[in-house]
């Protein structure tokens, strides 16, 4: 019993120095961020070459499609498949994602965030996206994208409609 006051006490200390930002980690939040809305410009202005820059040699890119769509299991993508669709599409990309949630370990992080996404200016569909990033050479870039893709009962983006 006598140990419980200690332990209190540690724990706490714990949560406290996990929830405090240090510079290099808030700066580590912004940049692990930016590499992610990076990477969805490139889709949107079909930049193949900003995004190869931002994605590791055999990154991959995986889709799961709501269980209520049940249409399409989804589909997993290498970064040089994701790199050839981007040069080939005819179609204008929107993707735009906000309230971005980061995790980091290191050189390891996790950005989570709510997405949607429009097809020639029309909405097409909405999710949630996941980057994995590692710290490679002082730069993050991206080893993994995951992302759902659900059709319907997509709440209202806090972006508000798209820029025609």
């Amino acid at each position: 019993m006598r140990q419980l006051p200690i332990v209190l006490l540690l724990s706490a200390s714990l949560a406290a120095s996990t929830r405090a930002q240090t510079p290099d980690r808030a700066a580590d939040s912004a940049a692990v961020v930016g590499v992610a809305q990076d990477l969805l410009r490139a889709i949107s202005t079909r930049d193949t070459a900003l995004a190869r820059r931002l994605m590791l040699p055999g990154a991959q890119l995986a889709s799961t499609v709501d269980p209520a769509g049940l249409t399409n299991a989804g589909r997993l993508q290498t970064d040089s498949q994701f790199i050839g669709m981007l040069a080939t599409m005819k179609q204008r990309y929107l993707e735009r994602m906000w309230n971005p949630t980061v995790y980091l370990q290191g050189s390891l992080a996790v950005v989570r965030a709510p997405y949607d996404f429009h097809v020639d200016g029309a909405f097409s569909h909405c999710g949630v996206d996941v980057f994995t990033l590692v710290r490679s050479r002082s730069e993050w870039r991206v080893t993994h994208v995951v992302y759902t893709i659900q059709r319907q009962n997509c709440a209202a983006s806090p972006l508000g409609p798209p820029a025609t």
